[in-house]
């Protein structure tokens, strides 16, 4: 056991699992063109592009299963509509290439994608109304990045009090480092982290509507 590890369980972090519950939906955060097409500045990345890949197979069973998926993009009308983000990602236009779902994904026209802002999938978006409507109490997060908007989606979904889960191959970062540092954080305060297998071991058990 690490040093770390064992500081946080000595205090009591990750004392208990989150568990999964009786009704999932995936959120795919920002798998977009801008993050993982090789022609924008923000998509040189292979750990996000391999991360995007790995959510393939995951989402090929969920819509088996007729789990509900909605997709997040980032997406800005102006600099003003940017907000005080300390990157340069003005170029990031709603409509634009950048802002598309990556083909990657595979993803049909039905399953909703929804723009957003700011760092959650969650804020000022229809996302919670989506899960809402959906009756749904597990909520698995896919996307980029591990450290921004992963870290920010799983904190507003644990506080809004869904069962959270990471699938942790179906996340990616720039730096490993940054990857492992938020996902040990997140796992030890808010959610599960996972294997891929594991995830879809239980989306297994689902029964199709």
């Amino acid at each position: 056991m690490s040093e770390s590890l064992q500081s946080y369980q000595e205090v009591g972090y990750g004392a208990r699992k989150v568990g999964f519950g009786k009704k999932p939906a995936i959120i795919v955060v920002d798998f977009q063109r801008a993050f993982l097409d090789e022609k924008f500045a923000l998509g040189q990345s292979p750990r996000i592009r391999k991360a995007a890949v790995e959510t393939v197979e995951l989402l090929e069973l969920a819509r088996i299963k007729e789990i509900p998926i909605i997709h997040t993009v980032v997406g800005f009308r102006d600099l003003w509509d940017m907000g005080r983000w300390k990157m340069d990602i003005q170029w990031i236009a709603e409509n634009s290439e950048a802002a598309e779902l990556s083909p990657i994904l595979k993803a049909p026209s039905n399953e909703p994608v929804i723009i957003k802002k700011a760092p959650s999938a969650f804020f000022n978006t229809d996302v919670l109304r989506f899960l809402t409507l959906q009756s749904c109490d597990t909520v698995i997060v896919t996307g980029c990045v591990t450290s921004g908007c992963i870290r920010a989606t799983v904190i507003d979904a644990f506080s809004y009090g869904f069962r959270t889960i990471i699938p942790e191959e179906c996340v990616g970062d720039y730096t490993e480092e940054q990857h492992r540092a938020n996902l040990f954080d997140v796992n030890n305060r808010y959610a599960d982290v996972l294997t891929k297998a594991e995830v879809m071991d239980y989306l297994s058990t689902i029964l199709s509507k």
